[in-house]
């Protein structure tokens, strides 16, 4: 009697053993595939990522407008193509460069008042600033800029307004010959009034009657 209660104790022993060894195969199949999914998604997500990050590098550096990253300090942190063509100057040479060595004598003192009022103020700041540049081919730029406010980071936007300013330039030479022309137009009719008014004046004086109508 004993030893059938000994047998059939075993049997249940190694039918419970056997059960829960394929319980835990079944847990661990079904973890690896959670971790496979898991790794998958991953992926999936760290190469939509890189896709995004060359799209964003690919419009910044292609974007229609000059775009620079500045220190506090005024020096270059990052910049991309259009930026560097408008300084004149390789974008891996103009890294780390401080700003103001392209800024023109001439701008230099609004250029650093613009930038300290531009950390100062914590809100967009706009001017207008000529680079240094040839004298044939003055460089004129409009720029905005506004600091991060999740670092001490002055983000820039530069656009070239040479042509714009050359225009103006022309502009204003037109409109200062036209104004020198009217003078002298002016001067010169009012001469003719008072040529006729002495030419009336010699002829009432001679008993003839006046000859022009003023």
């Amino acid at each position: 009697m004993k030893a059938e209660e000994e047998l059939n104790n075993r049997k249940v022993t190694k039918t419970i053993g056997k059960v829960d060894h394929q319980k835990l195969i079944h847990e661990l199949q079904v973890h690896q595939i959670e971790l496979q999914m898991q790794n998958e998604e991953l992926t999936r997500a760290r190469e939509q990522a890189e896709a995004s990050m060359e799209k964003y590098t690919d419009l910044y550096d292609f974007a229609p407008s000059g775009y620079l990253s500045l220190s506090e300090e005024g020096s270059i942190v990052d910049l991309n193509f259009l930026a560097a063509n408008i300084l004149a100057k390789d974008r891996a040479y103009l890294k780390n460069t401080r700003f103001g060595l392209y800024v023109s004598q001439k701008s230099m003192k609004l250029f650093n008042e613009f930038f300290e009022q531009v950390f100062h103020s914590k809100q967009k700041q706009t001017s207008e600033l000529l680079l240094l540049s040839t004298p044939e081919k003055p460089t004129y730029v409009h720029i905005d800029a506004l600091v991060s406010q999740s670092s001490s980071i002055c983000l820039l936007t530069m656009i070239d307004i040479s042509e714009r300013k050359a225009m103006e330039v022309e502009l204003q030479k037109a409109l200062h010959q036209y104004k020198e022309l009217n003078s002298y137009f002016l001067g010169r009719e009012m001469r003719i009034i008072d040529l006729k008014e002495e030419i009336n004046e010699l002829l009432i004086k001679s008993g003839c009657e006046k000859e022009y109508l003023i």
